[in-house]
């Protein structure tokens, strides 16, 4: 991520941004005040990186403050839209890696009964889980000092404990096991289906549709993954998997799939970068249809997440058939299954993601927020590749497919 900033300085993708809707009346004072005992608390958000003596350094400054900006556009004619127009502004500023912050948080009131808690971070420092995490305990910590009841005043947070775990892995015989099977598993792969025709784009912007599936859609789909014995995701890749297939014609596919790369219960404590991508190879023969789909993609899940912890960027650069500039492996499913539980002293909150990072093709999206939420949906695409309306269509096509589960459940070949 360092190296991929140091070529486009002004490439702002690579922020984590998502922001809270707190459905009720909070106190900023202690919110602000549990944001920065969090962000005290928590060495990732106070890194900064600069070249030294030893090449790329990591330094935690102590000293450094992460800014909350606090704002009532309660006033305005549009809240909502002054709020958001603020954000945007917000994600439009250029990270300094060298100097730092490399987070920021506001507090914006909308209305006496609600309150946007943002927050961006650039993606060098904490991954999606981590800003979860942080999430959770800005909550608790609020909470706390609101009713008055103990808290934790000092989390888990030690990132000498993550770097340990890092080298044990490259120089352990899981770390030559994980890139044999990989090698192995993707030798032959040329094709990487998309959704458009591929040409190296110009410009690491991306552009973002959204889309729900209601608790009622979440419903359906976990009670066909329950019959069919196969994780829910399984289905969802699937769905990206019929729908590549359809614009492409592309039967071997490799997807992208992100996961926590945490499988060391240490690491789930922690906050910080570890996430990576792993491929997922599918196959869709002429006569192949969902349950068996369906099930080679539970396993295939398996596997992955059996493996995940082999760095993407070295698997990339030992694939010669990775072919015109690419990085990844073909379109990111992006399955965020992350704890949003708990609330702000008895104020429920919604969780909306605005970027979860760089997009080189196209990232699906789907953000498991509880059951009676329903999941929504996002695809970024990058702008070089597709338009927003082209986007829209995606999405809906997506949507409608998920929600077909049920029928091609009983249905014959899908991929003829």
């Amino acid at each position: 991520m360092w190296v991929a900033q140091q070529l486009n300085s002004a490439d702002r993708s690579f922020a984590f941004a998502e922001y809270c809707e707190i459905a009720g009346a909070i106190d900023p004072v202690l919110l602000e005040q549990a944001i920065h005992q969090v962000v005290a608390a928590t060495p990732a958000l106070r890194a900064r990186f600069d070249i030294g003596d030893e090449g790329l350094c990591q330094v935690i400054d102590e000293a450094m403050e992460i800014p909350v900006h606090v704002l009532d556009v309660s006033d305005t004619p549009d809240p909502r839209a002054a709020a958001e127009d603020w954000i945007a502004g917000d994600l439009a500023t250029e990270y300094d890696l060298a100097k730092g912050p490399l987070a920021s948080c506001a507090l914006i009131k909308i209305a006496p009964d609600l309150w946007f808690w943002y927050r961006s971070t650039h993606h060098i420092v904490v991954d999606g889980f981590a800003h979860a995490l942080f999430a959770s305990r800005v909550a608790a910590v609020y909470t706390a000092l609101v009713t008055g009841t103990q808290y934790r005043s000092h989390f888990p947070a030690d990132l000498r404990r993550v770097v340990e775990a890092d080298k044990d892995y490259q120089e352990s015989d899981a770390f030559r096991d994980d890139g044999e099977f990989w090698r192995a598993r993707l030798a032959g792969q040329t094709g990487f289906a998309s959704l458009t025709t591929w040409r190296p784009p110009p410009s690491a912007e991306s552009f973002r549709a959204n889309g729900r599936l209601g608790p009622e859609d979440v419903t359906a789909l976990r009670s066909v993954a329950g019959r069919l014995d196969v994780p829910w995701p399984a289905l969802v890749i699937v769905a990206v998997a019929v729908q590549l297939h359809r614009a492409s014609g592309v039967r071997q596919l490799a997807l992208g799939l992100p996961v926590s790369n945490r499988r060391d219960p240490v690491l789930r404590e922690i906050p910080s970068m570890v996430t990576n991508t792993v491929p997922l190879r599918l196959t869709l023969t002429p006569d192949v249809d969902f349950v068996a789909l369906a099930r080679q993609a539970a396993e295939g899940m398996t596997e992955a997440l059996r493996h995940q912890r082999y760095p993407m960027e070295r698997l990339a650069r030992e694939l010669p058939a990775l072919g015109d500039g690419r990085r990844q492996f073909g379109p990111d499913v992006n399955i965020m299954s992350f704890d949003y539980s708990g609330d702000y002293a008895g104020a429920p909150a919604v969780v909306r993601n605005l970027n979860a990072g760089p997009v080189e093709d196209m990232a699906f999206n789907v953000y498991n927020r509880g059951p009676t939420e329903g999941m929504p949906v996002a695809i970024d695409g990058n702008v070089a590749l597709y338009t927003r309306e082209e986007l829209a269509n995606h999405v809906s096509d997506f949507v409608a497919l998920i929600r077909s589960v049920g029928e091609w459940a009983e249905s014959g070949p899908i991929a003829p």
